[in-house]
């Protein structure tokens, strides 16, 4: 059974045979739901139609996102340190170029995320990198 992602806001939901009936995310009266009404998608469905982008916002620090924009365009930022590499927030996407990349700078030591917004798939970077979340 797939992880539903809410197409709105990115977030990924525990698996089902069906997409959860509504986002608490989007029903937040500082978010919206579409006048499509509530949207579904999968990762592996994501994975077919998106791709990573990585940007070097300076020395340590990468961005990664992806293309074209999807959601609200979340971007993680990759915060390399002698200690352990820190995912700052997450995006709904995460596939093998990502893993590959992220992989070679050292992994994640951990995964800290700063609102709903970026709840995305936190799950699937936790579990792909043994990482903690908080």
């Amino acid at each position: 059974m797939p992880h539903y992602i809410c197409v709105t806001c990115g977030t990924q939901y525990p698996e089902g045979a069906q997409p959860p009936a509504h986002c608490p995310i989007c029903e937040d009266p500082r978010q919206y739901v579409g006048w499509e009404g509530q949207r579904w998608t999968t990762l592996d469905a994501l994975r077919r139609s998106h791709r990573a982008v990585f940007h070097a916002a300076e020395p340590g620090l990468l961005e990664i996102g992806m293309t074209p924009d999807f959601a609200i365009a979340q971007r993680a930022l990759l915060i390399q340190t002698r200690g352990g590499n820190i995912l700052w927030d997450c995006i709904p996407l995460l596939d093998e170029a990502i893993a590959q990349v992220v992989s070679v700078l050292g992994g994640l030591s951990a995964i800290a995320i700063s609102h709903p917004h970026y709840y995305s798939s936190m799950v699937e970077w936790a579990a792909a990198f043994h990482a903690p979340i908080y």
